[in-house]
Order: structure tokens, then sequence, then C-alpha cells
């Protein structure tokens, strides 16, 4: 065993330079594998941001101490005592998650389509007071949607109402003659009042008394007052029986030859005196708001003079969306000097063509956030700011017009607008409020999809077309007529002017290929069926809204003239086809174009 052991070290001495080798370079090994595994140990800062590390070091600590809701230092279990449930609490989501969310929810907010308007997102401009025009000149609801609508409009943040009567009021004795007959009775207005005082709505009455009194002088009784003797549109103050007639309208609620013998502005600030001096006697704790385009062109020192800001409080209205272009900063400076308060007027309907039956709610937004900005900006000049702004809504460009967008058709519009002026913006953040407001349905929203698209669906006909609120039925027929109208004038358009068979010139002529008018006339059955079942469809959308004045006038207007051009192509082609010789060419020259300066030609 000795001499074994012997030979092994006397082997080893002769190969000690290898030994030595091969125990530095397995040193070597040892000490880089110990290294990396200190390298890989996590720090603090990288536990922080990993939660699964972050609890196995808490884990591997039973010395961790907690601070109940009263400060004290508590002595609590060793977290290794806690089960992964516990731990799952500790999850935070990545870098990456937070970033994807941010992206998310900035291109949601993009995809609203809300016009950029530099509002201050920190401390929002906010009115006093958010006015609801309702213009009853033009199709007067009945009660019954006064009921559902005032709820509406003061869960939208409305604090009241400014109602046009026009000649939807029961006036009585002189001016019994300039009602409607189909006005409201005395006990139908009363109700509307006590329906908005339910509702917490203050009432604003509009009273026309200077422009924009056709419904009166339209009558030959009254037509003595006006002030161009072929336009009923304004009376002339200096007409004897003028201030007896706005006296009498108050108390039941520069072109004429006379007026031009004084400087026109100063009849108007007469007459605003007068009428004010009658109101304030009968009614002193009233405050008078007027109309500020005519104020516009008048000198500060005219205004001044009869102390117009003691008197009325100015409402400036501007529906487009560039304010200040129509309101320039000398006339606010005016302002400033001469009011101590004013009102602004947006539009969220009945601005942008006098035949329209929807409104766009998009530049209807805009206007109204525009304002919010200029009032922001003005308020501060005013001793005390604004008073409001009233969102009009009309109904009529004036009493002679068709037409334009009815209550129902626009009460999307005016919600968006609403809860804009309200809250002093319009964001994502107000989707509840918008949706639930309009009695939409919220469950089955895809997520990230925009609750609106203003861009692509500025009528809002997409986003709300399944919405309850009061006269949705109406706002939905719109659709419809929209979709009927673009068929029926590309039908008519390709039929009379781009196709060379039923043209103007082949139906006075009677001359046509029956073949070719055929052809031109196969989709026009389906076309019909469908225009004239919308004559259906806007019965019974109207019927529990309007009376059957407004149902019938709509309908002739929006409608009907797309029945008579669809039924005259049936005739026409009816005659075409009649035909079964025709004359050589050429046709016989028309007449009339004699009175053109046309020559006939003659064989």
């Amino acid at each position: 065993m000795n001499n074994y052991v012997q030979h092994i070290g006397l082997t080893a001495w002769r190969k000690k330079s290898a030994l030595l080798i091969a125990i530095g370079l397995l040193s070597v090994i040892i000490f880089g594998l110990q290294f990396t595994r200190l390298n890989d140990k996590p720090t603090l800062k990288e536990d922080a941001e990993n939660p699964h590390v972050l609890a196995e070091s808490l884990v591997q600590n039973s010395n961790v101490k907690f601070l109940d809701s009263n400060l004290k230092l508590t002595t609590v279990k060793a977290v290794s005592e806690l089960n992964f449930e516990d731990l799952s609490n500790l999850e935070q989501p990545s870098r990456d998650e937070i970033s994807r969310k941010r992206i998310d929810a900035l291109e949601a907010e993009r995809q609203l389509g809300i016009p950029y308007v530099n509002l201050n997102a920190n401390n929002p401009y906010i009115p006093k007071k958010r006015i609801v025009h309702l213009d009853l000149k033009g199709a007067p609801p009945l009660i019954s949607f006064f009921k559902k609508f005032f709820p509406l409009i003061r869960n939208m943040g409305a604090t009241g109402i400014l109602l046009e009567y026009e000649d939807m009021f029961p006036y009585s004795g002189i001016l019994k003659n300039i009602s409607a007959r189909n006005s409201f009775t005395r006990e139908q207005v009363e109700e509307i009042l006590q329906l908005a005082e339910k509702s917490q709505l203050e009432v604003i009455p509009l009273i026309q008394t200077f422009g924009h009194v056709e419904f009166a002088l339209k009558h030959p009784e009254w037509a003595k007052l006006r002030e161009v003797e072929g336009s009923p549109q304004a009376l002339c103050p200096n007409r004897n029986g003028s201030i007896d007639f706005i006296k009498e309208m108050v108390n039941q609620m520069g072109e004429c030859d006379v007026c031009r013998l004084e400087l026109h502005e100063t009849i108007f600030l007469k007459h605003v005196q007068n009428v004010a001096k009658h109101i304030h006697e009968r009614f002193p704790k009233l405050r008078l708001i007027i109309w500020d385009d005519m104020l516009r062109h008048l000198s500060q020192q005219s205004m001044l003079e009869v102390n117009l800001g003691d008197i009325v409080e100015p409402m400036v209205w501007v529906y487009a969306e560039d304010i200040y272009r129509f309101v320039q900063p000398p006339v606010w400076d005016k302002y400033e000097i001469i009011f101590k308060t004013a009102w602004a007027a947006s539009a969220f309907k009945g601005a942008f063509g006098e035949t329209l039956f929807v409104p766009d709610a998009r530049r209807h937004l805009e206007n109204n956030l525009m304002w919010l900005e200029v009032m922001s900006q003005q308020d501060r000049n005013f001793k005390r700011g604004f008073e409001g702004i009233t969102l009009t809504g009309w109904q009529r460009y004036d009493h002679f017009a068709v037409l334009c967008e009815l209550l129902p058709a626009g009460t999307p519009s005016l919600a968006l607008s609403l809860l804009a002026t309200t809250h002093g913006y319009f964001n994502s953040s107000l989707k509840h409020k918008f949706l639930s407001g309009l009695s939409c349905p919220q469950h089955n929203s895809v997520r990230n999809q925009p609750f609106i698209n203003l861009d692509a669906d500025p009528f809002l006909w997409d986003k709300l077309g399944r919405c309850m609120f009061p006269g949705s039925p109406f706002f939905r027929l719109t659709y419809r007529l929209h979709t009927m109208e673009n068929e029926v004038e590309e039908y008519l358009k390709s039929t009379k002017k781009h196709k060379g068979w039923m043209t103007d010139y082949n139906v006075r002529h009677n001359y046509s290929l029956p073949l070719r008018v055929d052809e031109l006339t196969g989709d026009l059955p389906r076309i019909y069926h469908g225009t004239t079942s919308l004559v259906r469809s806007a019965i019974d959308a109207m019927i529990d809204i309007f009376d059957n004045y407004t149902v019938n006038e709509w309908i002739e207007q929006k409608i009907y003239p797309y029945i008579i051009q669809l039924e005259n192509i049936q005739n026409q082609s009816i005659a075409l086809k009649s035909v079964n010789h025709w004359p050589a060419r050429p046709l016989p020259p028309l007449k009339d174009l004699q009175r053109l300066g046309v020559p006939i030609a003659s064989n």
C-alpha cells in the first residue's frame, strides 16, 4: 500500500506543472460562475419594476412591517406565510401596457371628431345660465311633448327656456287676428309655463318689437305700420300707432317716409326707450334683453346719451364658428363701456340652411365651444361678467320661410352642445351623461369604439339610431328621408339629364325610343313605392309630437315634391311609349324661342 502511495506521489511530482494548471483553471471557472450568480440578483429598483421578483424578495424577509389605517406600527405575519392570492394585489401594469392604454385613450378622443378649440382644460369656463330657445312659430310641439322634453334639457344642464310665441300666442281684442288658427289657448300657455316651472326652468318670453313682425304686419289692419310699404318685415317706430301696437302685445304677453326725417339710430334708440319704459312701468322687476345686431353699428356716444346700459342687456348672437369675424374687438370694447353685463347666443339648429331637415351637430358644437372661448376672454371686461348663453333653435328663418330642422331632429345636437356649455368642454368623460340623457343603449358598446364620430357621422344617425329620447322616431325618419332624397335625385338626374331619351326635349316633342324609355323606368316603381311609404312613416313619427297642420306642411315641403316628379316621369314615359310612328327630322322648332330672338327655320 505504501509503495502504491509513493508511486502516485512520485507521478504527481513529475506532472506537477500540468496539475497546477488544471487546479488554476478550475478555480477560475468556479469564481466566474459565482460572479454570474451575484450579478443575476436584482437590484431594489429592478424589484420595484418587476412585481414577481419583488414578491420573492418579500417572501425571503420575515421582518416586514406595515402601517395600519391609524398609522400605528404593527407587526404582521411574515410575508412567507401569505399565499399567492395575497401577492397578486402587488402586480402593476407594465410600462408597455400603460403606454398602450394611453395611446388607445388618445385615439378614442380623436375618433370622437370633437372640433379643437383652445379651451382651458384645468379651469373650464361655464356660463352661469344656459337657455334653450324654442321657436314656436315654426312647428309648435304638443303639450305632451314638452312634458318629456323639459326634464331632458334640465338633466342636460339647461337653466331656462327662451319662448318665441310669435303668432302662436292667443292674442285677444284688437290683436285677435294676428294669432294663427292653430295657436295655443291661454290654458295651454299656462300649462307650458307650469311644466317649465316643474322642471326648474326659467322662462324668458321673446317678443319682436322692431323687426320680424311679419306675422302682424301682413294683415291689412296693421299694414299702415310697415317701415317699407311693400314689405311686412319691420315696423316704423314713428308711425302713429306703432308704440300702441307694441304696448298691446307686451300687455298681453329708417326707410319709411316718416322715418327719413330723423337719423336711423336715433329712431331705433328712441323706440327701445319707449318700449323699455312701458315694460318697466307694467313689470318693474323684469330685466330686458335685446338682440345686439342693431347695436353693432351704432355709435358709442348715442347709446351713452340714452343710458342704454341701464335699461337693456344685449344678447350677442353669432351662429358661425368664427365669432370674432362677426363681432370684432372694437364692438366688444364698445359693449364693455356701455353695458354692465351681456348674453351670448349660439345655435344648436336652424342656422346653416333654410331647407335643412337635420342639423350638422359637429358645426353647432364648434360654434358653442368657440363661444365658450370668447366668453372666457371677454367675461372679465364686463362689470358683472356674462349672464349666460342661449342656444337658439330656429324652425323657420322668418314668418314666410319654409320649415327647417324641427325640434326632435335637433335634440341630439342640442344635447351635445348643452352638455358642452354646462361643463365647459365635451369629451369622452361625458359619454354616460350624453347617452343616458338620450335614453341610448350602452351595454353592448364595442371596446375602444367611440360613442360618437362627428367626422364621419355629423348628423349622429349612426351612433344614436337606437336611442329612445322624446321624438326619436322622427329623428330616425330624417335618415330615411336623406337616403330617399339621394336616391330620387340621382334617379332624376340620370333619367332627365344624363341619359338622352327622356330629357325635356324628348318630352316636348314626344320623340323617343320606347325600348330605351322602358330601360329608364325599370326602377321607377320601386323608388316610387319607397317614397310614398315614407309619407306613412312620417305620419306615424309626427302624430304624437305635432298637430295635423304641421304634419301636413312638413310632408308637403319635404316629400311631396319628389312624389310629383316621379309621377311626372311615369306619365311622360306612357306618352313617349304610345307613339308608333315618328316624323322625319328635323323636328319642328319650338315657337317660344322666337321671343328670345332665335330665328325660326322654315322649309
